[in-house]
């Protein structure tokens, strides 16, 4: 955009209420004081000259303020898109398992949406999700996020995490429920390998089973790690967040042995875990650089990969910068490196402002009109609907309806990176295969499995399965008949083999490749319970 067209959006976002700069300038200068980290100056059109420039996240509230239009409105309207902040948060490179912020910022977006088809899944077979699924009218988020029954919380698994593998594995998201951690701590008590658990200690967070040594004393438990782990007291040492009840699980990565890594911090002195938030925002960044392990520097060079996706070199941030920031009590001036600082943090935008003792209460709640925002406008939003399926008539039987229920959430904050966590350049409706009509998988990873993602590229298996199971490539394959098959396949010489996991029901299937089975394509992702 701009700097014309960026000058011009601002005199129309002002003129929805009968205001101009001059005017806010004024009102600023008499509520905030002319000298005030919060006034607006009256030359801010020569200022958005700059492509880059995004005013300081105080000036944004005085004009939030002012206007009574939404905060993140207006920093949309400044070209800062926060939806990035839970994308990058699921997609960068994590030593140490964090909690990701599922936020979603801007509740008047338009979100592509689906609709039921006819057909419904069958009760022990792989089909595609168009099957049951076709493109639908776009939606708002809020009605989306209206469909969730209730809210879940949202973690990471590190590469460095020992106490989450098996059966979770680097990069995976993993969904947490607090309601259910009283029930499974009195399951843990007779059998501790029964659930995982979303913690947080005094050396960040994991992914662990659990013994329950007593009232309010547990100890992490990992099979390879049979002795010697800590004692912790809940409240004191550690606080629970829930039961790890869900897991998207990328299946592209190949990630080295549980041998190399050296875990996470919780020997050592006893340390106790706060019983709130940091009480100061050089605290608050300071606790989440080291729950997330990250050293200035190793910081830094993950500023520069934020930087780069973004294509904003504002969001690079010298380990001097990220340094200074722990000393200052003031937030930084570049919204930019708000941003920054929250994605390497595993930081929520709103509670970084709270930690920086902002005015929230005085920010505004109107919505900015979509033709003042760069918000896609899907055509479907108009009226446009696909001609195979003229309305949008959902009753509770469809598969749609049962599908959301039985999830009790809409994860929309993942929206943006599911290509990405997919590993697919795009992703699309015919990427996703159903596989939760399966009773009996032919691989254990598919055990309460619902959705898989699949390349359709990669369509040629290895000719060995020597691999340990949980890093087998796993493929979608057609039989001549027309049914799916998903599992671990091999290709010897011109024949496709099937196998089935040791102990299954199954035993390996030989088809002709090509001529009495073909395949689809490799998974690379899977949704599944984690019961």
């Amino acid at each position: 955009m701009s700097s014309r067209d960026r000058a011009e959006r601002l005199r129309q976002i002002l003129a929805t209420r009968n205001l101009t700069l001059y005017g806010i300038s004024q009102q600023s200068a008499q509520i905030y004081g002319r000298s005030s980290r919060f006034y607006v100056p009256h030359n801010l059109y020569n200022d958005v000259a700059d492509s880059s420039f995004i005013p300081t996240i105080h000036q944004l509230l005085a004009l939030s303020h002012i206007t009574n239009h939404r905060l993140f409105d207006w920093l949309a309207a400044f070209g800062c898109d926060l939806e990035q902040v839970p994308r990058l948060q699921s997609l960068i490179r994590r030593a140490r398992t964090t909690l990701l912020d599922s936020s979603v910022y801007d509740s008047y977006a338009w979100v592509p949406w689906f609709a039921s088809t006819a057909g419904n899944p069958p009760a022990s077979r792989v089909a595609p999700l168009q099957c049951f699924l076709s493109k639908g009218p776009a939606k708002r988020a809020t009605e989306l996020l209206a469909l969730s029954k209730r809210r879940f919380l949202y973690g990471k698994v590190g590469e460095h995490d020992l106490y989450a593998r098996p059966p979770l594995v680097p990069a995976s998201i993993v969904r947490i429920d607090p309601e259910a951690t009283e029930t499974a701590l009195l399951a843990a008590q007779t059998n501790s390998a029964s659930r995982f658990f979303f913690i947080r200690h005094a050396g960040g967070y994991t992914c662990s089973r659990l013994i329950v040594v007593g009232k309010d004393r547990i100890m992490l438990h990992s099979p390879d790690r049979p002795c010697g782990q800590p004692e912790l007291r809940v409240g004191r040492d550690a606080q629970i967040l829930g039961v790890i009840d869900a897991e998207i699980r990328p299946l592209g990565g190949r990630w080295r042995t549980r041998q190399t890594y050296g875990g996470i911090a919780v020997r050592g002195p006893r340390r106790r875990i706060s019983s709130g938030l940091p009480g100061s925002l050089r605290e608050y960044l300071r606790t989440g650089r080291i729950f997330a392990g990250l050293s200035f520097r190793e910081a830094s060079q993950a500023s520069r990969w934020i930087a780069e996706m973004l294509s904003d070199s504002t969001y690079f941030a010298a380990p001097s910068t990220l340094s200074d920031y722990e000393t200052l009590s003031e937030p930084p001036r570049h919204i930019q490196k708000i941003c920054t600082l929250c994605i390497l943090y595993g930081i929520e935008f709103r509670e970084f402002l709270r930690m920086s003792n902002l005015p929230l209460g005085e920010e505004g709640r109107d919505p900015l009109p979509d033709r003042l925002l760069p918000r896609s406008l899907p055509a479907r939003a108009h009226g446009l609907w696909d001609r195979s399926h003229p309305n949008d008539d959902q009753t509770p039987e469809d598969f749609l309806a049962r599908f959301v229920t039985q999830w009790e959430e809409v994860p929309l904050f993942l929206r943006r990176s599911l290509a990405e966590l997919a590993g697919l350049k795009k992703f699309s409706l015919s990427d996703v295969f159903w596989v939760g009509g399966e009773r009996t998988p032919m691989h254990p990873l598919l055990v309460n499995a619902t959705l898989v993602s699949v390349n359709r590229r990669a369509k040629k298996p290895t000719s060995t399965g020597s691999e340990a199971f949980w890093t087998q490539p796993i493929y979608v394959i057609l039989k001549r008949n027309g049914e799916y098959l998903c599992g671990h396949c091999t290709l010897n010489r011109n024949n496709l083999v099937v196998h089935s996991c040791a102990g299954g029901s199954f035993s390996a299937q030989r088809f002709r490749n090509g001529v009495d089975a073909e395949v689809v394509g490799q998974v690379g992702a899977i949704l599944r319970r984690l019961l």
